[in-house]
């Protein structure tokens, strides 16, 4: 399906043999949906958006690309839907295309309905490894992909098995991502390194963001040094 971009076909890619029912929130126009029952990679899907149009375009694509039988779409919000319905087990919730705040809003919602995350935010991951970390949930995969310019985390969480989140610097760059340091990772850090730089140059002396920042620029020259640069 050519319509998916790289973003989407990463997240489809977490996506297990065994992950059968799988819940996409914010599903937009359900080209993830609809991408996975095409290749019969799953057994069914639940497609959710809040907002009306979304909905509506959703509910007609499914029915254009012949999947009725494998995609419920759903006109609400979050993931409150799904503990509302009985004998329902998700194996593979999908939460992607918006904000770390949102993503933290709805997982207010998080049930033991929803075996397995994985998330792409469009905003700084930190806060949702920080969720991850206090949940005492797992990382079983971290994978960078680089779309319109954009380098994106994917975050893939299992609450059963996987790796724990045991330090900051595992919260601040990811216990897997760190491990690996791609090229896309190196990356990825030095453009947010450009970034905090040009934010620290602008601010006034006593502002109370500079400590921060300042502690950010290290742990980043730290883990991202020359050599891994060239």
């Amino acid at each position: 399906m050519k319509f998916l971009t790289p973003r989407l076909i990463t997240v489809a890619s977490l996506i297990n043999d065994d992950d059968d029912i799988i819940a996409d929130i914010g599903t937009d126009h359900a080209y993830l949906p609809i991408y996975l029952a095409k290749g019969h990679k799953v057994e069914y899907v639940y497609a959710s958006d809040i907002n009306k149009k979304p909905f509506e375009t959703a509910l007609q694509n499914v029915k254009n690309f012949g999947v009725n039988n494998m995609i419920e779409v759903i006109h609400g919000p979050g993931i409150s839907w799904i503990k509302e319905r009985s004998n329902l087990q998700i194996d593979c919730c999908v939460i992607s295309g918006m904000g770390s705040t949102t993503i933290l809003d709805i997982l207010k919602e998080d049930n033991t309905k929803i075996n397995s995350y994985i998330f792409s935010s469009n905003t700084n991951v930190l806060p949702i490894r920080s969720w991850v970390r206090m949940n005492k949930y797992f990382i079983e995969s971290e994978v960078l992909v680089e779309d319109n310019d954009i380098i994106y985390e994917i975050i893939k969480v299992n609450k059963f098995a996987g790796k724990k989140i045991r330090s900051l610097r595992e919260e601040y760059f990811g216990p897997l991502l760190i491990k690996n340091r791609n090229k896309l990772f190196i990356e990825k850090w030095a453009t947010e390194e450009e970034k905090l730089n040009k934010i620290l140059v602008k601010l006034p002396k006593n502002d109370s963001k500079i400590k921060k920042i300042k502690k950010e620029l290290k742990m980043i020259k730290k883990h991202t040094n020359k050599e891994m640069r060239k």
